[in-house]
Formats: structure tokens, C-alpha cells, sequence
């Protein structure tokens, strides 16, 4: 199975008692059931219910690992860390101690759940493709063709960190309305998602289209013969 390198990747270490909860109440997803040996994403949002990051959170027993993304990791620790308040809640970055790849074409029959494969662990994050994680010391060749990858996500229609999944956007409008949990408690953002969940209306969506059916100011993910984009919907 093909593997790529996931080089905006970051990987934070949250421990306390209440990281979890912690976590719930930040983003998009149910967390709080989560066990160890789980892995769940979830969306962490603002107040207007922009993305922030995507987070992959894995349920590790004493503590949780959160893989998100190098280049939004600042912005989603300015937005986590003054909430801590007196919450048993601790945050350590471990990104340069570890190595990232997404291995896709795969049959996954274990989603949600993660494992340790000879010191590399696999997140199995869909039907077709793994989150890979591994310290710098263990061997993880990651050498396919970033283009043939993006080909595949648009053949999938799997949105991505910085093509889809962008700040701009709002997670219903990104391909990512599966973590949008339909009847969660308060989060932040919560409000402006659940108005557009009930009114049917979330101004922009995600779909594939055939190249030159839409203006190229729309596309997010440019193919051979099919691309990715953001749409509006259409009024009323």
C-alpha cells in the first residue's frame, strides 16, 4: 500500500484527569466516551465556528496523544491554553521526536481504533487510509508521489488539511459534518453549527466536480480530469 509523508503534522502529549472533558468541550466531537485504544478526530472550532485544526486525539490509557498540524499548532494552543484555567490539564509538544505518513488503497476493518505495528503506530482513520506515527528512530519509508495522493482523496472525496480544511471554512462546509456530533452539549461554536444543522442551510458545501464545471476560484484540490471544491449553495 502506497504511504506519503505527512510533513505538516504535530503531535501534542494532554494529560491530567481531565483532558478529555477538556477536549469535549473545545471541539466538534463527542469525546468524552472515548477508552483507551480508541483514536476519534474532532474539529476544533471558534466562536464563529471556523476551523482551527483538525485533531486526531488517540486514547493512549494515562494520557492522550493529539496529532494536529505544524502549521495551525500555535494558533490551536493560543486557543486551548488560557481555557485550562485550574482544569488538571497539561500539554507537552512531542512533535520532533516522532515521524508522520498516511498509508491509503488499504482495507481498513478496524476504524476508530489504533495499533503498534513493529514500533509504527497505525491510526486507522477510514475505510482507505491509516494515520502512521513513529519515533525518528524507527524505520517508516514514506516515498510515494504527494500527487498521486491527492489524486486518490479526490477520487474518495476525502477533504485535507490546507486544500478543504481551511480556516476560512466551517467544518460542515469542509467535508467533515461526520464530526459534528447531532446532539452534543455546548462547545464553542456549537450555536452557529447547530442554527445551520436546523435551518438546512450551511451557506457553502464540499463536493467533486469535473474540471471546468465550476470557476477555479472555488476549486480547493486540482486533479487530472476531476478536482475538489468548495461550492455555495444555491439560494432558495
Amino acid at each position: 500500500m502506497p504511504r506519503v509523508a505527512y510533513n505538516d503534522s504535530a503531535l501534542t502529549v494532554w494529560q491530567g484527569s481531565d483532558a478529555l472533558q477538556f477536549i469535549d468541550g473545545l471541539s466538534s466531537n463527542k469525546m468524552i466516551d472515548m477508552v483507551e485504544g480508541e483514536m476519534r478526530q474532532t474539529v476544533f472550532t471558534s466562536s464563529q465556528a471556523k476551523i482551527i485544526d483538525l485533531a486526531t486525539v488517540f486514547h493512549m490509557g494515562a494520557f492522550l496523544a493529539v496529532h494536529s498540524h505544524h502549521s495551525q499548532l500555535t494558533e490551536l494552543l493560543n486557543h486551548v491554553s488560557p481555557r485550562i484555567l485550574n482544569q488538571d490539564v497539561s500539554i507537552n509538544d512531542a512533535t520532533s521526536r516522532n515521524q508522520f505518513c498516511i498509508e491509503y488503497e488499504c482495507s481498513n476493518s478496524k476504524i476508530g481504533s489504533f495499533e503498534s505495528v513493529e514500533g509504527i503506530t497505525h491510526g486507522y482513520v477510514g475505510e482507505g487510509y491509516s494515520l502512521l506515527i513513529a519515533s525518528i528512530d524507527v524505520e517508516c519509508i514514506c516515498e510515494d508521489d504527494i500527487k498521486f495522493f491527492h489524486e486518490w482523496r479526490i477520487q474518495n472525496e476525502v477533504p485535507w488539511n490546507k486544500h478543504e480544511i481551511h480556516q476560512k471554512n466551517h467544518p460542515l462546509s469542509a467535508g467533515l459534518a461526520h464530526l459534528v456530533h447531532p446532539s452534543k452539549g455546548c462547545y464553542i461554536g456549537q450555536e452557529v453549527l447547530a442554527r445551520m444543522i436546523s435551518r438546512g442551510r450551511q451557506g457553502k458545501k464540499f463536493v467533486r466536480i469535473k474540471n471546468g464545471d465550476v470557476d477555479d476560484k472555488f476549486v480547493t484540490t486540482h486533479g487530472e480530469k476531476y478536482s475538489l471544491a468548495i461550492v455555495r449553495e444555491p439560494r432558495q
